[in-house]
C-alpha cells in the first residue's frame, strides 16, 4: 500500500531540487546563482477531501514542512508562497503571503499551519498575478510551482497565463503538482507547463518519479555540458537547447548559454534559435564525468531595429510588419512598439511597412541586413494634435467619451478617426477637418464640436462644459454599522419594466454624477437580503442630492462541531419558518472555522445544518429582532 503523505512530501522534495532549475548544476554546484522559486498552494475548499488516512490539506501541510527544513540549509535559494482559496470564496481570493527572498523558516511554517481551504480555484488569476512577484531585478533562474488538486473553476484560462508568463520571460519553468486527480484531470493541466518546458507531476503515481529518482542518484555535482547561442559576429542569442539520448529527450532549457549536468554517455544535441526558429544539431557528442564538453551554436541572424516619429521628432506607437523581398505576401513578423524595437532574422533583403493607427497612416521602408548586422530604419508620421477637455457644472474635469470623424459626419456611412476616452483627450491626427462627438459617460448627454482644423506640428485645444448634479447615498445595516450595498437609479416614476439610467455599488457610501432630473432610487442589500426605495428624488445642477437608508438586521453566527482539534467542514441552510420539504432557501453558507456567520432581515426562521458525511439537523422557529445576535451550537446525532 502506497503511503500518500510519505510519497507527495519525496515530490515536491524532488520537484523544489531538479524542476525548479532545470539543471542539476545550478542547484547543487552554483550557490552563488539564486533561483528564484514561488510556490502556489492550492488551499480551495476540496482539500478537505481524504487522501489516504488524511486529508489533502493535512498531507500538503506536512510535505511542505519537511521541505521548509531542508530549504533553510541551503544557499543561493530565494522561496516566496502565494495561496489561493483561503480567505474567501471570491475568484479573485489570490494573495501574495510570504514575498520571495531569503527562507524565513519559522514565519513560512506559521503561516502555512494556520490555512484553512473555504474557496474556489482561480488558478489563472492566480498566474497572472504571479507576473508581479518576480522582481525585475531577480537574477538566475525565476520559477513557478503550482500545487493544486484541481481544476480552474472561476472562468479563467490558465493556458493562456502561463503562455505569456513563459514568452515575455517573466518566469524560467512552470512546474505543476497534481495530486488525487483522476488521470483525464491531471492531462488538462499539460498546457499549464508546456510553454516553459515545465513538467507534470501527480502525487499518486510514484511509478512516473522512478527514473527521475535514479537520475539524481548517478548525476555528477561538476557542469559537464555548456553550450552557448551565438551569431556570426559572436553576439549572445537566445536559444532553447535539447538534449536527447537514444530518442529521448533528457534535458530541455532555454537561454543564451545553457548549463548541464548529466550521466557519462553519448548524446544528440539540437540548439533552437529562439527568434529565428533556425536549428543547430551537434551529434555523437560523448560526456564523461569531471570533464566539460563546450558546444558552440553558432547561428544565421540578422537584426532589424525599428522606431516611429511624429513631426516633432517624438517616438510614436505603430504597428509593424516586415516582408522578404522575393515572399511580399505573407509578412515574417508582426509587432508593434512606441520606441526602438529590435527584431531577430535571417540574413537577407526585406521590406518594412509601419501603420500609425491615430493618423490610420502606412509608411514602408527597404532593409538588407547581413550576418550578425544591425539595421535601423525610422519613419517619419506628419500629424497635429487634437486636445479635450470635459468639464462639469463647477468647471472641474468630468469623465467623457470622445469620437472623432473626419467631416462632413455622415450618419450613414461615418469615417471614424479616433476614439477616446477619460477625464482628457489627446489625439494625433493627419492634418484636415474634424467632426468631434464628445459624450458624457456617466450622464449620456451628448455634444458636437464641428469643423475642427488640424494642421501638421500645431496642437488645437477644446473645452465641453456639461450640466451634472450629483447624488449620494449613504446605507447601514447591523448595529448601524456601515454595509455592503447595491443601487439603480431610475426616471420618476418608474415602472415595472424600466431600465435604469444608472446603477452603482459600494460600502457604507457611494457618490456619483447624474443629469437634473427627478428619479426614484432602488437600494438593496445582500447581508441581509433587502430592499428599499426612495420616490421622487430632485437632482439640481451643481448640486448634491443625499439619500441615508437603514437595514434592519440580526446578526447569526453557528458554531460547527470539532473532530479531534479540527472544526467540521458545514452546511448551513436558512429558510422561513415554518420550512416545507421543498422550499428553496433564503441563505446559504459553509465553512469549517469557530462560528459561520451571515445576517438575516428580522423575522423567524428554521436552520438546516449538514456535513460531507451527510448527517443533518434543524434549529427551528429562531425568532430574530433587529440588531439582535443569535449564536447556536451544532450538534449531531451519531
Amino acid at each position: 500500500m502506497v503511503n500518500r503523505s510519505g510519497f507527495f512530501r519525496a515530490a515536491l522534495l524532488f520537484l523544489l531540487f531538479f524542476l525548479a532549475t532545470g539543471s542539476w548544476s545550478q542547484v547543487l554546484a552554483q550557490d552563488d546563482a539564486t533561483t528564484h522559486i514561488e510556490l502556489i498552494l492550492d488551499a480551495s475548499g476540496s482539500m478537505w477531501a481524504k487522501l489516504g488516512g488524511s486529508t489533502r490539506i493535512e498531507v500538503a501541510k506536512d510535505a511542505l514542512g519537511k521541505i521548509i527544513d531542508d530549504l533553510s540549509e541551503r544557499k543561493g535559494i530565494a522561496v516566496g508562497l502565494r495561496v489561493y482559496g483561503h480567505r474567501t470564496n471570491d475568484c479573485k481570493d489570490t494573495k501574495l503571503e510570504i514575498p520571495i527572498g531569503p527562507m524565513d523558516e519559522k514565519k513560512m511554517k506559521a503561516f502555512i499551519g494556520k490555512i484553512k481551504p473555504k474557496g474556489k480555484t482561480p488558478i489563472a488569476y492566480s498566474l497572472q498575478e504571479a507576473a508581479k512577484d518576480f522582481k525585475k531585478d531577480f537574477t538566475g533562474s525565476k520559477v513557478i510551482i503550482l500545487v493544486t488538486d484541481g481544476l480552474e473553476s472561476c472562468g479563467g484560462d490558465p493556458c493562456a497565463a502561463a503562455k505569456v508568463l513563459a514568452e515575455k520571460g517573466i518566469v524560467s519553468k512552470i512546474h505543476v503538482v497534481g495530486f488525487g486527480m483522476d488521470k483525464k484531470s491531471v492531462s488538462k493541466l499539460e498546457c499549464i507547463v508546456k510553454p516553459s518546458g515545465g513538467l507534470l507531476l501527480e502525487a499518486n503515481s510514484a511509478a512516473e518519479l522512478a527514473k527521475a529518482f535514479d537520475t539524481i542518484v548517478k548525476t555528477a555535482l561538476d557542469t559537464n555540458l555548456e553550450v552557448t547561442g551565438l551569431d556570426g559576429k559572436g553576439k549572445p542569442v537566445e536559444m532553447s537547447v535539447s538534449v536527447l539520448q537514444e530518442g529521448d529527450e533528457v534535458l530541455s532549457e532555454k537561454g543564451q548559454t545553457v548549463k548541464a549536468n548529466l550521466p557519462e554517455g553519448s548524446y544528440l544535441v539540437r540548439a533552437t534559435a529562439t527568434e529565428t526558429g533556425e536549428e543547430i544539431f551537434f551529434e555523437g557528442v560523448d560526456l564523461v564525468e569531471d570533464k566539460l564538453t563546450s558546444l558552440k551554436a553558432v547561428f544565421s541572424i540578422a537584426r532589424i531595429r525599428v522606431r516611429a516619429l511624429d513631426s516633432a521628432g517624438k517616438p510614436v506607437r505603430a504597428e509593424w510588419q516586415i516582408f522578404r523581398k522575393d515572399a511580399p505576401e505573407e509578412p515574417v513578423v508582426r509587432f508593434s512598439g512606441a520606441d526602438w524595437t529590435e527584431k531577430a532574422l535571417s540574413p537577407g533583403e526585406y521590406t518594412l511597412k509601419a501603420h500609425h493607427r491615430d493618423t490610420k497612416v502606412t509608411l514602408t521602408a527597404d532593409a538588407a541586413p547581413g550576418n550578425g548586422e544591425t539595421a535601423a530604419v525610422e519613419l517619419v508620421f506628419a500629424q497635429g494634435k487634437l486636445l479635450i477637455s470635459g468639464l462639469d457644472s463647477n468647471g472641474k474635469p468630468v469623465y467623457t467619451d470622445s469620437y472623432v470623424y473626419k467631416a462632413p459626419f455622415d450618419r450613414d456611412n461615418p469615417d471614424e478617426a479616433a476614439r477616446d476616452g477619460g477625464n482628457k483627450h489627446e489625439y494625433s491626427l493627419v492634418p484636415g477637418t474634424y467632426d468631434i462627438l464628445v459624450r458624457d459617460h456617466n450622464t449620456k448627454v451628448e455634444q458636437w464640436i464641428r469643423d475642427v482644423v488640424i494642421e501638421g506640428g500645431k496642437t488645437v485645444r477644446k473645452e465641453v462644459s456639461f450640466s451634472q448634479g450629483t447624488v449620494r447615498l449613504t446605507v447601514k445595516g447591523f448595529e448601524g454599522k456601515p454595509v455592503y450595498f447595491f443601487t439603480e437609479i431610475f426616471l420618476s416614476p418608474a415602472e415595472e419594466n424600466d431600465e435604469f439610467v444608472h446603477s452603482d455599488s459600494g460600502e457604507n457610501e457611494v457618490s456619483f454624477p447624474i443629469v437634473p432630473g427627478t428619479y426614484d432610487v432602488k437600494v438593496w442589500t445582500e447581508e441581509p437580503r433587502a430592499e428599499l426605495w426612495e420616490k421622487g428624488m430632485e437632482v439640481k445642477a451643481g448640486a448634491t442630492a443625499a439619500k441615508s437608508f437603514a437595514f434592519p438586521a440580526a446578526r447569526v453566527r453557528i458554531t460547527p462541531p470539532k473532530k479531534g482539534t479540527e472544526w467540521t467542514y458545514i452546511f448551513v441552510d436558512v429558510f422561513p419558518h415554518p420550512a416545507g420539504e421543498d422550499d428553496e432557501a433564503a441563505v446559504s453558507e459553509a465553512g469549517a472555522e469557530e462560528h459561520i456567520q451571515f445576517f438575516l432581515v428580522p423575522g423567524t426562521y428554521d436552520f438546516r445544518i449538514r456535513d460531507e458525511e451527510e448527517r443533518e439537523t434543524w434549529m427551528r422557529g429562531i425568532e430574530l429582532a433587529a440588531d439582535e445576535k443569535f449564536a447556536g451550537e451544532v450538534k449531531f446525532e451519531d
